[in-house]
């Protein structure tokens, strides 16, 4: 679809996407998850795309790895996880019991814990309330019970570092519009882009080249046996 310039940037994105003006609240959810997910300091993708920009190579080489990065579900493919989470519970009265299961499986719940924020992602909580009345304008409000009924169940590990986080609401977003999930990603991606531009032009300004040590935890030197006597 051609662009539309009286429409601000989210609203845009929904109109060429969809060929559909948004409400005004759905493109105020779309603006808000763009900004949530906003690159903010040394995670994986913006970590990685210095170490690319390290080698002196070009802004889209870094920009490249940058993507790749993302899309691993530790980092921004987590999304797309969430929603599986979801179309698998089915409906809200189903949550508490894969939970369950999941928890006695000793398996991870998609969407809790961040490897930075130990208490409640904060940005999380600003895009809870926007959910909810898009799966009512949308017509679909039973996916929005279903995140709840999860969070509901994850209270009791809310001690142990196991909170929401922001991909937990995202996916649901992009549900509700009728994205397909191989899109997840790049709409991350939007957000982070800014973020990801600057980390690479600074790392340009004073370049250099980004070789880490490690640390061998193997074992401890061994004596060597002639071929001919093995």
């Amino acid at each position: 679809m051609p662009a539309d310039k009286t429409l601000s940037h989210a609203a845009n994105w929904l109109w060429m996407l969809k060929g559909e003006t948004p409400s005004e609240d759905a493109a105020k959810l779309a603006d808000v998850d763009f900004i949530l997910h906003a690159e903010h300091g040394a995670n994986a993708s913006s970590f990685a795309a210095r170490v690319t920009i390290g080698t002196d190579t070009n802004l889209h080489g870094g920009i490249v790895t940058a993507l790749s990065t993302l899309a691993g579900p530790a980092h921004g493919g987590a999304a797309e996880d969430v929603m599986k989470m979801v179309q698998d519970i089915g409906t809200p009265e189903n949550a508490a019991a894969y939970v369950k299961a999941k928890r006695k499986n000793r398996e991870a719940v998609t969407g809790f814990g961040h490897r930075v924020y130990r208490a409640e992602d904060p940005r999380a909580r600003h895009m809870r309330d926007g959910v909810k009345k898009l799966g009512e304008e949308m017509g679909a409000p039973e996916w929005y019970e279903i995140l709840q009924g999860v969070v509901d169940a994850m209270k009791p590990y809310a001690r142990h570092g196991l909170n929401v986080n922001v991909d937990f609401y995202s996916g649901v977003i992009y549900q509700l519009h009728g994205i397909p999930m191989d899109l997840y990603v790049p709409i991350f991606a939007i957000g982070r882009m800014p973020g990801w531009i600057i980390q690479c032009m600074d790392q340009q300004d004073s370049n250099i080249l980004i070789r880490p040590l490690t640390l061998y935890n193997g074992p401890d030197v061994r004596p060597y046996t002639p071929v001919s006597e093995r």
